[in-house]
């Protein structure tokens, strides 16, 4: 699926969550889920993540938003295209604002290290409540470790596979793909040490811990929605049973 696709479901489901506002304060209740994805370098999350979507938006409910991904280079090509189009002048001018601004503190356009932490997780938090979002890297899995509806994933391989992904997939040499590797692990293990103060390698931060050495990317798929379906099981049992001990 290519990135216009997703802007288009990035509009379609931000017009979606505001009408949910608008739904009557019982129905405010519902929580829908979100999926946090953390990764090591080279383990092909671009694929994984895009056919996760197309996956759950084929199987979803016509009534609900629609799911959509968050990435780094996804939200500035949102917020690029928004500014292009004037879809600014579709919106409320403060909603607007709001929705905007979220997009550049999400991935630190305004960056002390104090202050992106603060704006980094107060974003991911907004999209966390809204649901129905797949989020990548960012510390999402911490930032959100406390709320319910959350699905947090970690995908990791051995070096030689991954280097093998790099190579077949971006025309890295191995050479290339190794240093590759090593340095964007090491940043992005340095990352979230400096802004939260964990180490994302730790296992215990996350629901499924999924090595692509043993599954294919279909695999790897379905076992993710698999558990996003038992997710909502367990958020609607929730709130019905809120429900019954309210009246």
């Amino acid at each position: 699926m290519e990135y216009n696709r997703f802007v288009d479901l990035s509009k379609s489901y931000l017009f979606c969550q505001m009408q949910r506002g608008k739904k009557l304060v019982s129905d405010r209740n519902v929580q829908y889920p979100f999926v946090t994805i953390s990764r090591e370098a080279g383990t092909g999350e671009t694929k994984i993540t895009t056919s996760l979507i197309e996956h759950l938006t084929r199987a979803g409910n016509s009534d609900d938003c629609p799911w959509t991904l968050y990435d780094k280079d996804l939200i500035k090509k949102v917020v690029e295209d928004y500014e292009i189009s004037g879809i600014g002048g579709l919106l409320p001018e403060a909603k607007f604002s709001d929705i905007q601004t979220m997009f550049e503190e999400l991935f630190g356009l305004h960056p002390t290290k104090r202050e992106m932490a603060h704006n980094i997780s107060k974003s991911i938090m907004k999209l966390a409540r809204m649901g129905n979002a797949v989020i990548v890297g960012r510390g999402a899995f911490y930032i959100t470790r406390h709320f319910r509806n959350g699905l947090h994933v970690r995908l990791i391989g051995t070096p030689q596979k991954r280097i093998r992904h790099l190579v077949e997939k971006y025309s890295f040499t191995s050479k290339q793909a190794a240093e590759y590797i090593k340095k964007e692990d090491q940043r992005r293990h340095d990352y979230v040490k400096k802004l939260f103060g964990v180490d994302l390698n730790d296992p215990h931060h996350y629901d499924l811990v999924i090595n692509i050495d043993r599954l294919s990317a279909q695999e790897i798929i379905a076992l993710i929605a698999d558990h996003i379906e038992l997710l909502k099981e367990k958020l609607a049992l929730s709130y019905h049973s809120e429900e019954l001990e309210a009246v």
